[in-house]
């Protein structure tokens, strides 16, 4: 009978990863106890055994939660991973802040400071930075949002999670989002999705072979008129 042995070129998914990794801590604990119990002289090296297996369970468990959360990427398939890391260096190639030379030049004056400004210039027409603060109210500083990874569905390019985002302080964050709609095409839903989970944002996952504009309806608590978003769910297709 052949014995079970670890094949490291399989292990290429965030779950098995996850799994060698508690091996790897129950494997390294349970040696360090059991030289702690059988080890007499020096006499400081048994207590020092244990506290090393104390400390690597809270180790181990941070480890474990940046895999699965700063370095999520990183985890992917190499197909996958792959192609994350061609979209990142594309969109960043020769990447330079305009914004940060911008403020070296421009004195830095707050929104409101500028309100009065900005009311007179909505009363004459509107310019871009009125439009830009007008949509902020009218959205109440609701905006939907969404992030891909190359899909595990076949015959789909991308898997999408989209979900609702507050500004600073508003109904999301004072829990006064009812229900959101959304509507992607009858190529994904013949009839608007709801959506009533506030505890995850009202976020809506799906799969998808290009990009599409997902439209949606914010539902307020004791109002009628719904707020109206809007959010093109993008991705690098693959060549």
């Amino acid at each position: 009978m052949t014995e079970p042995k670890i094949e490291p070129h399989r292990i290429t998914k965030p779950i098995q990863m996850l799994a060698v990794w508690f091996a790897a801590l129950v494997l390294v604990d349970s040696s360090f106890l059991t030289a702690a119990a059988h080890i007499d002289r020096p006499d400081w090296v048994a207590p020092m055994l244990a506290i090393a297996a104390v400390v690597f369970v809270p180790l181990f468990l941070g480890a474990a939660f940046l895999m699965q959360t700063v370095f999520r990427a990183h985890l992917q398939d190499d197909q996958h991973y792959s192609k994350w890391l061609k979209s990142q260096e594309k969109t960043f190639v020769g990447f330079k802040a305009e914004n940060v030379e911008h403020r070296a030049t421009t004195a830095r004056v707050k929104t409101r400071d500028r309100m009065p400004e900005i009311g007179r210039t909505l009363q004459a027409g509107g310019n871009l930075e009125a439009r830009r603060i007008q949509k902020y109210e009218r959205q109440r500083g609701l905006f939907l949002i969404h992030e891909w990874r190359p899909s595990s569905v076949a015959g789909q390019e991308a898997d999408i999670v989209v979900w609702l985002h507050q500004h600073g302080d508003g109904p999301l964050t004072e829990s006064k989002v009812e229900r959101v709609e959304y509507q992607l095409g009858p190529k994904f839903f013949t009839s608007p999705v709801i959506k009533r989970n506030a505890n995850e944002s009202f976020k809506l996952e799906v799969s998808a072979y290009g990009p599409v504009l997902c439209v949606a309806e914010v539902y307020l608590v004791g109002e009628s008129e719904p707020i109206e978003l809007e959010r093109y769910l993008d991705f690098e297709q693959a060549p």
